[in-house]
């Protein structure tokens, strides 16, 4: 898969979602730990404790220092936060 290759030689990155950083740009690092590719999303776990869920179609464009996720129809954004149950959830749109 494009994502794991590209993990391969980025081990962490930041995280620009469509209404802007995740956290403090270029400052905060997230590291991937699990993908799920299924017939109609995209699963991406960063942390072990966030879960951007994309629904398909969507375009993956990787280049040396950045790798987009694109032209998708929605995003579902969770983060479970430490030692709590409950999630914070995001739906979003390009």
């Amino acid at each position: 898969m494009e994502i794991e290759s590209w993990i391969k030689s980025n081990a962490v990155f930041g995280l620009k979602l469509p209404d802007g950083w995740f956290g403090r740009p270029y400052d905060n690092q997230h590291k991937l730990t699990w993908v799920a590719d299924r017939d109609n999303k995209l699963i991406l776990e960063l942390d072990n404790q966030m879960y951007l869920t994309f629904t398909k179609p969507i375009q993956l464009k990787a280049s040396d220092s950045e790798f987009i996720v694109d032209d998708f129809q929605q995003i579902i954004f969770v983060l479970q936060v430490l030692h709590e149950v409950s999630a914070m959830e995001r739906g979003l749109k390009t």
